[in-house]
């Protein structure tokens, strides 16, 4: 049987992040299967003309709050919520400012838990889809990323709970965990950990989000639960 070639057409979704990165990536291959694109950023430079985009500073438990009650004006219910929006820090724990871990957590973790925690009656009368996309550093740490991924592990630990809690009614939840994408977060990784930025030699964001979008497309008796992807060069 041929898979609709818009399979998500009309599908009302809500992508954080969605301004550059894998979070615009994620967004655009939504929209091109149909569905109506809600994306969220601190700012917007420019925007696919057809999206509803909305700003917020996530780091700001009121503005978490506002675009909550954006989302929730509209008779239509979400379908899916992608939490793409992250921060990154590096440095030894022995010097790590603790405002940037309370700024990581801030945005990598109390944000997607909230905004989750808002949205989650419209996810269930649509029994709507949840992606947490996380990072390799929410599997394994590395020195210089204590702070960072502490966050990673610990948005890993909400996915997994939260998963067991609205599978019965019908929500599906996946984390997704990339290797070294390009992506402007990328870029700022680099040069933070001393390393030279080539971004020919990652994995692209569209690499990602097709990926996402493959997993997103599952029949309704199947989820994934835990998504893996890593550059070819090593």
């Amino acid at each position: 049987m041929n898979k609709p070639s818009k399979p998500f057409l009309h599908q009302r979704v809500l992508v954080t992040g969605a301004s550059s990165g894998i979070g615009f990536a994620v967004a655009q291959a939504l929209a091109l299967a149909g569905a109506d694109i809600h994306g969220v950023a601190r700012k917007w430079q420019q925007a696919p003309p057809t999206w509803h985009t909305h700003c917020a500073d996530l780091s700001v438990e009121s503005d978490v709050k506002r675009l909550a009650q954006e989302l929730q004006q509209e008779s239509k219910p979400l379908n899916i919520v992608v939490h793409s929006a992250g921060a990154f820090a590096a440095g030894p724990l022995a010097d790590f400012d603790i405002n940037e871990l309370d700024k990581l957590f801030a945005i990598n973790v109390r944000a997607p838990f909230l905004l989750t925690q808002l949205l989650l009656p419209q996810l269930v009368q649509t029994h709507g889809q949840i992606v947490f996309i996380n990072s390799s550093a929410g599997i394994t740490s590395k020195q210089g990323l204590s702070g960072y991924s502490a966050t990673k592990f610990a948005i890993k630990s909400i996915a997994d709970a939260l998963r067991q809690e609205v599978n019965a009614e019908g929500v599906r939840v996946m984390s997704v965990y990339p290797g070294k994408t390009a992506s402007p977060m990328q870029e700022q990784a680099h040069k933070l950990l001393g390393q030279a930025y080539n971004p020919s030699n990652l994995m692209q964001a569209s690499d990602v989000a097709q990926a996402v979008l493959a997993a997103l497309t599952l029949p309704p008796s199947a989820e994934m639960t835990d998504l893996h992807i890593r550059p070819m060069q090593k």
